[in-house]
């Protein structure tokens, strides 16, 4: 039976919740090792909110579009920064160390994390039974992907706490508990989109529940009044896109964002995680700037917000049209994903992180048990007379919805792990009571048994792997060693510069060896390499070889021919002889504009290379004169150009 807790069970929820952060703070923060260096630094999406922040709490934000990313939590962040600016960030910083002042705003999100494990376990009662809800709080106060990204200086958390208390007004305006609860529930939402964009899908599961017979009758009124509660918390941002002449309600991420999840290739799996639109540009800081580029350059001329949006819509519509079988199995696959038991890759790589927190990485500890049985629980609960159980599965479809029509995060299944975990205590709980209420010993041990296949089998489905064995701590292993550059670069000595250095060519050479087509981190390895300071002298020979390398992956990429692994790893004569063969084919449909500045990058650096060996000189030209063609505003790559070209053989 539907009910409450009793307090002394919320409060050891909140115990448990609070003693599970401060354990995992303790852990991934001490000492100097990878995960230390990685807890204590800003990367991906933290560095933009951070930069975004500076800029609300100075003034000095300045769009020519409308928002392109969530604007309310790095809103929030610039009101703490003006309360407790954070220290100025270095000349060049492409990294920001962990401030006092995100310390505090990390140790808030925790204490909100544990509020919302409270909530969870509020939920859990009321929409199954008291039973399952102390359990499914459990369940949230020790899950290790949570408490790693309220560790961070993310918006999932505080998302995943407005989440909650949306879905707790949602039945109280199933229960029909009056217009102030449908009022608070629209403005919840509204600030839900302002976090987390996906929230448009919950809106649209909310307004279908009160326009349908869910709990007995239609509440038009109460959608009404959801409505247009949403789109007053809205009106700020809307706004301010008005105010630059574009007719957007929140952002106009959502053709970008479907178009990284749906590349223009035949791979069943491609577009599963994070694809950055050009190669080697994985970092957030890029995603607009190169979202407008590329749409740009297609129509020649300037576009608008919703008109880059419109042309990567379209860019992906054409995709599902010519390859549909493809488009249903990415979509099948992302869809899977919110049950799954893996974590997938992410900036910061909660499997990089578990080692540090083994208490919190237990199959309990995060979705291996939870994901799959929450499917059992999803499709097999009763459908009718339950609001609380309406109000889950409604919560798990929408998330399910926006991973299918994007791509996915390890934190982005976040959104729906509430109801995953209530869903799959009741799936467990009503396995049990099955059981228990069975007519004879034999006919117990018969439900018994079936209960246990069915439930194996779908936990042994949800290990399957969704697309190939993907090396998510590559790309923390890639972070590791941007963070160990920026270090050695403001290193004041020089045995600290040549250790972080050293520290830097190692974790890039990690992330290769886990992944040896990416890009990024070869071009990282290189950077490492070439790194120049007053106190460090470059390894120029060594960075020169690998930028050989990371050359002739991105020709690879821009002819569309594969291979180019096999290649890296042979003599520097074959490599160059191959550099040469790859750039005499034409560039496969769109491939130039996404490779463009890897390829850029690398031809530069083998042009240097090749500067004083006369048998391949027209190779070091044509090399320089592509880069200065890609990257025209590159001073050193004109300056080669020029000098390749006046100078006699």
């Amino acid at each position: 039976m539907s009910g409450r807790l009793p307090a002394r069970a919320l409060l050891l929820v909140a115990l448990v919740a609070a003693l599970a952060r401060g354990l995992f703070e303790l852990q991934a923060r001490g000492g100097e090792g990878p995960v230390a260096v990685l807890a204590g630094h800003l990367l991906g999406d933290e560095r933009a909110f951070d930069l975004t922040a500076r800029a609300f709490a100075d003034g000095s934000l300045l769009r020519e579009r409308s928002f392109y990313h969530e604007p309310l939590y790095p809103w929030l962040l610039g009101l703490a920064y003006r309360v407790a600016p954070p220290p100025p960030l270095p000349a060049g910083s492409t990294v920001v160390p962990l401030a006092a002042v995100h310390a505090g705003v990390i140790a808030l999100q925790h204490l909100l994390g544990v509020l919302a494990c409270v909530l969870v376990a509020a939920l859990g009662a009321r929409a199954v039974s008291p039973r399952v809800g102390l359990l499914a709080g459990l369940l949230a106060a020790l899950c290790g992907p949570l408490v790693f990204v309220e560790g961070q200086l993310l918006k999932e958390g505080p998302a995943l706490l407005l989440s909650v208390l949306a879905l707790h007004l949602w039945l109280d305006v199933l229960e029909d508990k009056g217009p102030r609860r449908a009022a608070l529930l629209g403005l919840l939402l509204g600030l839900g989109v302002l976090l987390r964009g996906n929230t448009y899908l919950l809106l649209a599961a909310v307004l279908g529940s009160l326009l349908l017979r869910i709990g007995g009758r239609r509440r038009p009124r109460a959608a009404a009044l959801v409505l247009g509660c949403t789109l007053l918390a809205l009106a700020p941002a809307t706004v301010h896109n008005l105010h630059l002449g574009e007719l957007v309600l929140s952002t106009y991420q959502g053709g970008s964002n479907a178009a990284i999840g749906m590349p223009d290739d035949d791979r069943p799996w491609g577009g599963f995680t994070y694809e950055p639109l050009r190669m080697g540009r994985s970092d957030t800081l890029f995603e607009e700037e190169d979202a407008v580029a590329l749409a740009e350059a297609a129509a020649g001329r300037r576009l608008s917000g919703p008109e880059v949006s419109g042309f990567w819509w379209r860019r992906t519509l054409d995709v599902v049209v010519h390859r549909p079988a493809v488009a249903l199995q990415r979509v099948a696959r992302r869809v899977a994903a919110t049950f799954h038991g893996g974590e997938p890759m992410d900036v910061k790589d909660w499997r990089f992180f578990a080692a540090a927190a083994p208490a919190l990485s237990t199959p309990l500890s995060d979705f291996r048990l939870a994901g799959p049985l929450a499917l059992l629980g999803l499709l097999l609960l009763p459908w009718r007379g339950r609001a609380g159980q309406a109000v889950l599965r409604g919560q798990v479809l929408a998330v399910a919805a926006s991973l299918g029509l994007f791509f996915v995060f390890g934190r982005y299944r976040l959104s729906a792990a509430p109801a995953l975990w209530i869903l799959s205590v009741a799936a467990v709980d009503a396995a049990v009571r099955h059981v228990l209420a069975a007519p004879a010993r034999r006919a117990a041990v018969t439900r018994a048994a079936g209960w246990l296949l069915l439930a194996s089998g779908a936990v042994w489905a949800g290990q399957v792997p969704l697309g190939p064995a993907a090396p998510t701590q590559a790309v923390s292993w890639g972070n590791l060693a941007s963070v160990e550059i920026e270090r050695a670069r403001l290193a004041p000595d020089a045995a600290s510069a040549a250790a972080r250095r050293d520290a830097a060519v190692e974790a890039a050479r990690t992330a290769l060896s886990l992944s040896p087509g990416d890009a990024g981190a070869r071009t990282l390895l290189v950077r490492a390499l070439e790194l120049e300071t007053p106190v460090l002298p470059a390894r120029h020979a060594e960075a020169w070889s690998a930028a050989l390398a990371l050359l002739i992956l991105a020709e690879g990429e821009r002819t569309g021919l594969g291979g180019a692994l096999r290649v890296i790893e042979r003599s520097r004569d074959e490599q160059l002889d191959q550099a040469e063969k790859l750039r005499a084919l034409p560039s496969a449909p769109g491939r130039e504009a996404r490779v463009a500045p890897v390829l850029a990058f690398a031809a530069r650096r083998v042009a240097q290379s090749l500067e004083s060996v006369p048998e391949r000189r027209a190779l070091a030209q044509a090399l320089a004169a592509e880069a200065a063609r890609l990257l025209p505003d590159d001073e050193e790559a004109a300056a080669l150009h020029a000098r390749l070209t006046r100078s006699p053989p």
